[in-house]
Parts: structure tokens; sequence; C-alpha cells
């Protein structure tokens, strides 16, 4: 029978993206509202958090995903 599990590089690739994305996403957007808010960094602080929790949870489904037989 094959080994069909990812390598380490793949598997390390795709938890970067999964936290990075949703953590930068949410500081540029929280950026932009600063801009057009006038305030600085509520937003962006608030769009870390949120980018931060997506990524926990990312991370935790992504690893349910991998223990399932």
């Amino acid at each position: 029978m094959p080994n069909t599990s990812p390598g380490p590089a793949r598997i390390l690739g795709e938890v970067t993206l999964i936290m990075v994305i949703p953590m930068l996403g949410g500081v540029v957007v929280g950026l932009v509202l600063d801009a057009q808010a006038g305030t600085s960094p509520i937003f962006a602080l608030g769009g870390l958090v949120a980018g931060s929790v997506t990524s926990t949870a990312g991370i935790w489904l992504y690893i349910r995903m991998r223990r399932r037989p």
C-alpha cells in the first residue's frame, strides 16, 4: 500500500497559508478602515485579532481533517 500522506514541506506550506493569509488580510482591511475613519491603530489591531481567531479556527479544522482515517 503506497504512502499517500503529504510530505513535511507541503504540510508546512498549508499551515503557513492558513495562518498568514487571515492575519495579513485582517490587518490590511483594518488599515484601510483606519485611513477612512481617521483613526489609528484601532481597526488594524481589531483586524489582527480577527485574523488570529480565524487562523486558530483554520488550524484546528486542519488538524481535525488530517486526523481522520
